[in-house]
């Protein structure tokens, strides 16, 4: 059997609408190119994260993901640095590397450019659809439940959560 992949010959354009802004944990993130969109190549969301909070240290081993600081201010941690980035940075996660981040006192809004896509398919499996100029979702600090289910639901996805894996194993 051959597969046809499509290619890239026009251009993309997207605005956030209620078709694809997502509250996604504690998040609003609009997918503005899916992998849909680029056969897989690379997905651009933009997202709206509120102050001081982040993801758990975290490890895609699919994707690279680029981070375009666009309002607010963010520490980095990815692998054994700290970067400090303010609004117009861009800092780079290497695809394998463990990386989290926290935003400033004011929250955060940043593009995220996935590559390959697929963090576009993980935040409409786990997100819930919204208007686009819906606020931030209002969202209590995560269960166990909850975390032990994010762990679940990110592994299709490539992504692990080592420091969080290794405790649940303690735990056994």
């Amino acid at each position: 059997m051959t597969t046809t992949k499509k290619e890239i010959t026009e251009p993309i354009h997207s605005t956030p609408n209620d078709s694809n802004t997502y509250h996604f944990l504690d998040e609003k993130v609009t997918i503005l190119v899916s992998g849909e969109d680029t056969n897989g190549k690379y997905a651009v969301l933009n997202s709206v994260k509120p102050a001081k909070q982040g993801p758990p240290l975290h490890r895609h081993e699919i994707e690279e993901e680029t981070f375009l600081v666009k309002r607010g201010q963010m520490t980095f941690y990815v692998d054994d640095k700290v970067i400090e980035a303010k609004e117009g940075d861009v800092v780079v996660a290497p695809r394998g590397s463990k990386h989290t981040f926290i935003t400033g006192p004011e929250g955060a809004e940043f593009n995220i450019i996935a590559r390959p896509a697929g963090f576009d398919g993980f935040v409409k499996a786990l997100g819930t659809l919204v208007p686009a100029n819906a606020p931030l979702p209002q969202v209590g600090p995560p269960t166990e439940e909850q975390i032990i289910g994010l762990v679940n639901a990110s592994k299709p996805f490539g992504i692990t959560y080592p420091e969080i894996e290794k405790a649940m194993s303690e735990k056994q």
